[in-house]
């Protein structure tokens, strides 16, 4: 793939990122933090869903001990997806940083291209994160400004990421149609609100589903 088709490609993740980091941009000064915090998050708290729980961290002064917690449960659905794209972060020469910026979305969009074993791997991997990152940054720095200077209504926007993951998980199933993995997932999600506390509901779906997968993999082929 050339850069601009990389560029074209993560286009859907840019009119997520790009709203949902404006309403945490908004969200964070609203909280109480400076600009000049806001501005650094996207750099070296590149997380997502941590992102906006940090702030209530640091407004209630939380102890280090609950930051670390709840951060390891929330994002401890990444080392499945570094597992699911292990033979791949192999190859690349600046797998570093690929594995630091790896984020829900660009998992989601390199395992729904259609693998081509000429691609430059190591380009598109690690422009498709940066790329990524970049949106978000813009849209956090954007946010706080006007955040900063501006008394703004930002209820809702946060439902872009949902509207999103939609889009991604059906180009996931247009590309690899099965139906048995999408129902499992589905599944999981499902009954995981139920028998799981909402802190863990998303650690204890992922784990769940993982171990089925694992039992019955052939099954799920």
């Amino acid at each position: 793939m050339s850069k601009f088709e990389i560029f074209k490609s993560t286009i859907p993740v840019m009119m997520g990122y790009v709203p949902l980091g404006i309403a945490f941009g908004l969200y964070g000064i609203s909280s109480g933090l400076p600009l000049w915090v806001m501005s650094l998050t996207p750099i070296f708290i590149y997380a997502g869903s941590v992102e906006f729980v940090l702030v209530v961290f640091i407004v209630t002064g939380a102890s280090l001990v609950d930051v670390f917690i709840v951060s390891f449960l929330l994002n401890f659905r990444h080392f499945f997806y570094t597992m699911a794209l292990l033979g791949e972060i192999n190859q690349l020469k600046n797998r570093i940083y690929f594995i630091y910026a790896l984020t829900d979305e660009t998992f989601a969009l390199l395992k729904a291209r259609k693998s081509n074993i000429d691609e430059n791997k190591n380009l598109l991997f690690n422009l498709t994160a940066f790329l990524n990152q970049i949106y978000w940054f813009f849209g956090v720095n954007f946010g706080a400004l006007l955040g900063s200077n501006l008394n703004i209504s930002y209820k809702g926007i946060d439902f872009s990421l949902v509207a999103l993951f939609a889009v991604l998980i059906y180009q996931i199933f247009k590309n690899n149609p099965n139906t048995k993995v999408l129902f499992l997932g589905f599944g999981c999600s499902i009954v995981g609100l139920f028998i799981f506390p909402e802190r863990y509901f998303l650690f204890g779906s992922l784990i769940a589903g993982a171990a089925i997968l694992l039992m019955f993999k052939k099954k799920f082929n």
